[in-house]
């Protein structure tokens, strides 16, 4: 570590004292006005040069489906029900069975298991939703079969 700094020393001594002498054996130029308007421009168009490749590179994920895709497991949601304010029961396909899961804000239960099945067209009961009509339907149908 000794030796780091004392070469980084040296180096940095090395540098300045040859800079010194670089300028004072160089003519003194002279001083032409800056113009500001220039480097305003070239930090605006570096600006939009970087915001136009993050752009890019957004619209090239969703194009592809590359965030979809990172897993490799074919998930898909099937619905859900508002039980509370922040609670729900979803029901997310995976493969050939669909999982009734419960969530909260806090954490998510695995509540059954099934077989993946096909979605009636429509529900019977005129005031709820189709997917709570079927939901009550099919949980009727596991505690049927639970208990017999």
């Amino acid at each position: 570590m000794r030796t780091f700094f004392t070469a980084f020393f040296l180096f940095a001594v090395t540098g300045s004292v040859a800079w010194a002498q670089v300028q004072s054996t160089a003519k003194p130029a002279a001083t032409a006005p800056v113009s500001t308007t220039g480097y305003l421009l070239q930090g605006i168009f570096g600006l939009l040069v970087v915001l136009g490749l993050m752009w890019g590179a957004w619209w090239l994920i969703r194009r592809t489906g590359f965030n979809r895709t990172l897993s490799g497991v074919k998930m898909k949601v099937v619905g859900g029900l508002s039980i509370g304010t922040r609670e729900r029961v979803m029901v997310v396909e995976i493969g050939d069975h669909w999982l009734i899961l419960g969530v909260t804000p806090s954490q998510i239960n695995t509540l059954a298991t099934m077989p993946k099945q096909e979605l009636p067209e429509e529900a019977s009961d005129a005031n709820s939703p189709p997917f709570a009509a079927w939901l009550k339907k099919t949980i009727e149908r596991q505690k049927d079969e639970n208990k017999g």
